[in-house]
């Protein structure tokens, strides 16, 4: 609506609004009890929408709103008639309020977009017995009559009112949410989980054993439970079962021993890269993170595996957890250990704390990497060398050298399967194992010699020893020395 003053303004000489002045913009004004009205007088005599004034080219158009009429210069004018008005006259509406229509030199424009805001702290223009301040000739802010004022003030405190009981409503039932999660959590779902037996230590765990050529003993342990379902075949088997202590989450096994065509060649890494890529193509599988070496009985030189976090789609069910991957010869081991993917969150911890799998000492004994390089050399000839570097003192032996050539042949003896050179070379391997551990544990203890003494020299040297003796992270005692850990217990 426009706020340009027509150059006609209203001047109220009776009633309420008595001393008023109010100029009309070319837009019009309405006067009423209506909120929308621009002049809005108190009083039952007054309609919602009373009359309205429209100017023209050279007078204003009064139009009757309603039915109750108006008075023009005396003359009553009837509801939904029009009147013209010229400077002078003076128009009646309800029983006493009266203006006089004039012509407005200054041009004050009035700003019918905005009405002031009542509060019970604003000032207001209407005193408590009734009567007005007059103001300023030029004053068109728009007038709030006593009755109106009252509204406003019982709407605002009705609007606080309502704001208090919404935040003290929402505010207690925060807090009764809160507390309802609170105690679901503590009486009835588990967060984290706990493998079942964990909390009170009675454990009820059941085992799946086998063993894998040459010598290689292992087991997969899993928590028993009414509902536990075991799938075995040969090496491999699939177990289903639940942890925590309510036995509410599915915990899913599955261990699988493959033979790999040109395992006897090919490095762990490369294999698992291979596994880790097919089982993306054709599984589904989708991995969350980059894979960590760890180490299965950590003891000695341990053996190394990888551990990656994956998620993938099983028919209906969405399963989040680890892979294990080792290597044993030509073989790969993979062990699954699984949850559903909306229990993952409360189940992480055990199922890193819990590997589900164990290898025995004579696995770890015999176990070696796939080097890159194998001995050109012929199986007779490498074996004298070996048992020559075996006869010295183990302390000045090529360890490098005399670790290739065991590996070499004990490639070869398995490879083909020829019982005489394994009947030869297994015995030469486990002694050169038992050397380096006897050579190793030595050295621990004289580093915990020379650190209670102080002798930061010697213990430098002994570091730099045992990292050119045991130079791969394979070895789990070179992850030990890298870590400073000269305890020869189980860690």
């Amino acid at each position: 609506m426009s706020n340009t003053s027509s150059g006609y303004r209203i001047k109220f000489i009776s009633g309420e609004l008595a001393g008023r002045i109010f100029s009309i913009p070319d837009s019009g004004i309405l006067i009423g009890r209506a909120r929308n009205a621009d002049i809005r007088p108190g009083g039952s005599d007054i309609a919602m929408e009373h009359i309205s004034l429209l100017p023209q080219k050279n007078s204003v158009l009064l139009h009757s709103e309603g039915n109750e009429g108006a008075w023009v210069n005396g003359k009553k004018l009837s509801g939904g008639k029009d009147q013209l008005l010229t400077p002078g006259d003076d128009v009646r509406i309800g029983k006493e309020l009266t203006f006089i229509l004039e012509s407005d030199e200054k041009a004050v424009r009035l700003n019918t977009s905005s009405v002031p805001d009542v509060s019970e702290d604003a000032t207001e223009e209407i005193t408590e017995d009734g009567t007005h301040e007059k103001p300023e000739d030029g004053d068109c802010t728009r007038y709030a009559s006593a009755a109106e004022l009252a509204d406003l003030r019982k709407y605002s405190l009705n609007e606080k009112r309502r704001r208090r009981t919404v935040l003290i409503t929402g505010f207690f039932l925060f807090l009764f949410i809160i507390a309802g999660a609170f105690f679901y959590t503590e009486l009835q779902q588990e967060n984290p989980i706990t493998w079942p037996g964990e909390v009170s230590g009675k454990y009820n765990d059941g085992e799946f054993r086998t063993e894998i050529e040459p010598g290689g003993k292992c087991l997969v342990y899993y928590p028993r439970c009414p509902a536990t379902i075991v799938k075995t075949d040969q090496n491999n088997c699939e177990i289903l079962t639940a942890l925590g202590k309510n036995l509410d989450v599915p915990f899913h096994l599955v261990f699988t021993v493959n033979t790999l065509p040109d395992g006897f060649h090919i490095r762990r890494k490369e294999s698992f890269e291979q596994w880790r890529k097919k089982v993306s193509e054709q599984n589904g599988f989708a991995f969350l993170d980059e894979p960590r070496q760890d180490f299965y009985r950590p003891l000695e030189n341990g053996i190394p595996y990888y551990r990656i976090k994956y998620t993938r789609q099983d028919k209906k069910i969405r399963w989040q957890g680890y892979a294990s991957y080792m290597r044993y010869y030509d073989k790969e081991l993979v062990l699954l250990r699984e949850v559903p993917a909306n229990h993952f969150w409360r189940s992480d911890r055990v199922l890193q704390r819990f590997g589900a799998f164990v290898v025995a000492p004579v696995m770890v004994s015999r176990y070696m990497e796939i080097p890159e390089i194998q001995m050109k050399e012929s199986s007779t000839h490498l074996l004298q060398r070996v048992s020559l570097e075996l006869r010295k003192n183990i302390a000045i032996a090529v360890w490098a050298d005399l670790d290739l050539m065991l590996r070499t042949l004990m490639i070869r003896a398995y490879e083909t399967q020829d019982q005489v050179l394994i009947s030869a070379v297994l015995p030469l391997w486990l002694e050169f194992r038992d050397k380096q551990q006897v050579w190793y544990s030595r050295n621990c203890l004289a580093y915990q010699t020379c650190k209670a003494s102080g002798n930061m020299e010697e213990m430098s040297r002994i570091i730099d020893e045992c990292l050119r003796r045991f130079p791969s992270p394979d070895d789990h005692r070179h992850v030990k020395i890298m870590k400073n850990i000269w305890t020869l217990e189980d860690d």
